[in-house]
């Protein structure tokens, strides 16, 4: 059995300019996904809490059904 794998050299080595430009792509699409979390997530956070109805907080001196416990 011919298989393609059994071919590849395990001591080659990636060159290092390759190396760089890799980590330097991965870490400018961390970079932006960051900066659209940021921007884009809290941006629709404050618009759910702004289209949400404030519920009425209860008085100090209200009445509740826990003293009737």
């Amino acid at each position: 059995m011919n298989n393609a794998f059994f071919d590849i050299d395990p001591e080659d080595k990636v060159p290092e300019s390759l190396e760089k430009a890799i980590v330097s792509e991965i870490d400018t699409i961390r970079n932006t996904m960051e900066l659209i979390t940021l921007y884009v997530g809290n941006f629709f956070n404050a618009a759910g809490v702004m289209a949400t109805p404030e519920l009425p907080t209860p008085k100090p001196n209200q009445e509740t059904n826990n003293d009737l416990l």
